[in-house]
Order: structure tokens, then sequence, then C-alpha cells
């Protein structure tokens, strides 16, 4: 009956939205960037308002929401919706760019709740692939020669990689002919964990989502993506899917693949470790701003692979703690980002952001306090997840780890004082323009929001122990 699917009207409100969105563009004779923003937030607030109602309807054996899903859901799009407010003015003059963006965000979207709440392999593999098929046309907007080379090269490797997954699910597929997590679990505890062919099944899908996670040595395909591609699709592959595949991993490491996880997890330790490692000194390399901060996200996907290596309550809790800690963060340094503009072109260099704080000051403290953040110094929020994630480290003993930990991110913060010293100690080049309006609204709301984490930590914690008894 209808009513069976019921779980699903969020993702079909997201779905018709698509479709309008197509209609509007096909059929609509005068269309502006605003159009799109608009049809796109008021699809996305019946999204948000229909997820929190339904958030604990399920689909027999293919469908579960429950409060991990939910949640995560609700934040993946409130940022989605604040970015696409952000962007839309960046495509003011281009009306054909905003409509292709807009319909891809919300077709990732549409791919990342379905992953987040399918209980089935196939499911799951077919929606982060139809993601992995937005990003590559998202990089596409506005792209020159040069970047279309390296998109293709992307393509490459991101269709190697979406190989990987489907021959994994084909290898547990052909073992107990079906492919949802129920019955992948019910074959893990009864096979021979030491078959060459499960363990394959198991590393190939798990290099998938350590690929679209932007772990080294994957990384390339992330940093590329990010520091060659227009403000608006940097900033989203910046924000949101980390949101979405870092999740999802957890869950099925927790609920379908953890008989196969302890021989994996010294792999995954490697895996974060490297990260931390090439991000941290990446960053201090580079002179391309989102590439510098590209390079720094890989160093806190690295710590979050570290931290939430042993799937204990703590360590996930820490993890989760840290990640929306920083997606926080990014999200209030990619406001800052749409700030910097000259002659009505967004900045993307170091060397053309000099001077920013005699003519922007709010701007430049705003990118300060971000940045100190993001190191973990006390008492600013950055502080909370950093001390939450080598608390987890320290009761389990992992000294050596701490160590890389925080060594690196004294690396990390050279790149950072390399950034501070431009804004603040070197002679402005280039004259800035006006800021739009909503730039400060997002800052004054970002900040808000680190102060009032601070003052009532609770809150944070609360919510993620909670989120994490649904699927632990």
């Amino acid at each position: 009956m209808l009513v069976d699917y019921i779980a699903l009207l969020p993702e079909a409100v997201l779905l018709t939205g698509i479709v309008l969105v197509v209609l509007v563009a096909v059929l609509r004779s005068v269309n502006t960037a605003k159009t799109f923003y608009t049809l796109s937030k008021w699809i996305l607030l019946p999204v948000i308002a229909l997820t929190a109602v339904f958030y604990d309807q399920n689909i027999a054996v293919l469908w579960e929401n429950n409060d991990y899903t939910t949640l995560l859901k609700v934040i993946i799009y409130l940022f989605s919706l604040g970015w696409c407010s952000l962007s839309y003015k960046r495509f003011q003059n281009k009306e054909g760019e905003s409509f292709v963006f807009h319909l891809l965000v919300l077709m990732s979207l549409f791919c990342f709740s379905v992953g987040l709440s399918s209980r089935a392999l196939w499911l799951t593999a077919a929606a982060f692939t139809v993601y992995q098929l937005a990003v590559v046309l998202m990089q596409q907007i506005e792209a020159t020669e040069e970047t279309r080379r390296r998109r293709r090269l992307y393509l490459f490797f991101s269709g190697m990689f979406v190989v990987f997954l489907w021959t994994g699910i084909f290898l547990f597929y052909r073992q107990c002919d079906g492919t949802t997590y129920e019955e992948i679990t019910g074959l893990l505890s009864v096979a021979d964990l030491s078959s060459p062919k499960l363990r394959l099944a198991f590393v190939l899908i798990m290099l998938f989502f350590l690929f679209v996670l932007g772990a080294a040595p994957f990384h390339f395909g992330f940093t590329e993506a990010v520091s060659g591609s227009v403000l608006p699709v940097a900033g989203f592959l910046s924000i949101v899917p980390v949101l979405a595949f870092f999740p999802a991993m957890i869950n099925l490491l927790l609920n379908v693949f953890a008989p196969l996880y302890g021989w994996f997890m010294p792999v995954m330790i490697i895996f974060g470790i490297i990260s931390i490692f090439i991000g941290a000194v990446g960053a201090n390399s580079a002179d391309n701003l989102r590439r510098i901060f590209a390079c720094a996200e890989l160093y806190y996907v690295g710590v979050l692979l570290v931290a939430a290596s042993d799937l204990q309550r703590q360590s996930l809790s820490a993890a989760l703690i840290y990640m929306q800690i920083c997606v926080l963060a990014f999200f209030g340094l990619y406001t800052v980002f749409s700030g910097f503009r000259s002659k009505g072109e967004y900045l993307t260099r170091l060397s053309e952001i000099r001077g920013l704080s005699t003519r922007r000051p709010f701007l430049a403290a705003a990118f300060l306090v971000l940045m100190i953040s993001l190191i973990g110094m006390p008492p600013l929020l950055g502080f909370l997840g950093k001390l939450s994630v080598v608390n987890v480290l320290v009761a389990g003993g992992s000294y050596g780890l701490m160590a890389v930990v925080a060594f690196s991110v004294l690396i990390l913060a050279c790149a950072y004082l390399k950034v501070i010293t431009v804004i603040y100690f070197e002679p402005r080049n280039i004259n800035f323009d006006r800021v739009d309006k909503n730039v400060y609204i997002y800052i004054a709301i970002n900040i808000l929001l680190f102060v009032f984490t601070v003052l009532n930590p609770k809150y944070l914690m609360r919510e993620t122990e909670m989120i994490l008894t649904a699927i632990l």
C-alpha cells in the first residue's frame, strides 16, 4: 500500500523539485539566478520539515529512518540551503549556469538522502554513483580548457573507484545472493572471515569511501575539484559531502562490515596518518586560497579517520563532534571567501588579499577567528573538537597518534600564519569590492553559533550521543 512508502516522502519531494527546476528552465522564457535559488529554497524547506516529521519511518529491509539519519539529513539540507543563498549572486549574470548548479545540488542532496537511509548496498551504490556524475558535471560550470583537462582526469579516477564499489558489491552478491544489509550480515556471521573474496569485496568498497572523502593518497581529485572550480561549486564540495560520506561509512562499518573490520583497522589508521601529514604540508606549499583550505580539510579528514578507527562509542562521538565543528568552520570560511571580490571577480590567490584588514576589518577578523578555531586554540569552538579527539586517543593509549595529530597541526598552523601575515601585515595592492550584506549576515550567524556552542557544549555532545544510539 502507498502508506507503506510514506518514509520516502522527503525524497519524493526532492525528486519532484528536480523535475520542476528542469521544467522552469525549459518552459519559462526569462529566468534569473534568483529564480532557481527561490525554487531550491521552497523545495528544501518542506523537505526539511518532512524529514523531521517522518524521522522513524521505515520500508521493510530496504529503508530506515532514525535519529542518526534524520539529524544528519537536516544538517546537510540546512548547510546546502545557506550555501545556495550565498551562491546565487555569483550567477546573477549567468542564468544557464545557475540552473545547472542548483539542479546538481538538488540531485546531490537526493543522492545523499538515499545513501544515508538505504539498507541495501546496491541502492547505496546507485545513489553515490549518480552523485559522482553530478560532481563531474558541477566541475564543468565555467570551466576553462586547463580545468577541463583536469576534469577528464578526475572523471577517469572517479569512474575507476565507482567500478571498485560495484565490483565489491557484486562479490558479496555472489556469496549470499543478495545485497541488503541483513543478508550480508547473515553471511558474515557464518562465513570464513579470512576468505580472500570477502576481504577483497570489503576493501574495494572501503577504497571508494576513502576516495570520496578525499583521503590521501586519493586526495588529488578533491583538491583539484575545489581549487579549480568556481566558488559556489568549491564551497559545496568542501562543506556538504563529508557530512554524508563519513556517517554513511561509519554506519556500514558498524552494522554490516563489523566482522571484517578488525584486520582493516591498522589500514584505516595509516590512511588517516598519511592524510594528516599530506594535508598539513600541502597547505604550506599552496598559494591558491581554496587549495590551502582543501589541503587543510584533508588534515581534518585524516583526524576523523584516526579518531573513529576503533569504532568504539567514545571514539565515534568525538569524531562526529569534530566533523560538525569543522564543517561549521568551513562554512564560515567559504562565506568569507564570498566577500573576497575585486572588480566583480572573486579572488583566489593569496597575494590578492594583501592588506585586507585595512579595508574590510570585519571580514579579516572573521577569517582570523575561524582559522584559529580550526587549529584548536582555546577558548574557541575548534578547541572542543580537538580536545574530544585527544581525550579519546589518550584514553585508548594511542600516544603516538596523539603526537602525530599535535605535531601536524603545528605545520598546518604555519600555513594559517602565512595567510594571517598577508591579511594583516602586508600592504594592500588592489581595491576590494563592496561586500554583500548576506555575507555579513551569515558570518554573524556563524560566529553566534560558535559562541553559543562554546558556552553550551552539552547540547552538541548530547545530540551526538543521541544519534549514535540509533546505530550502535
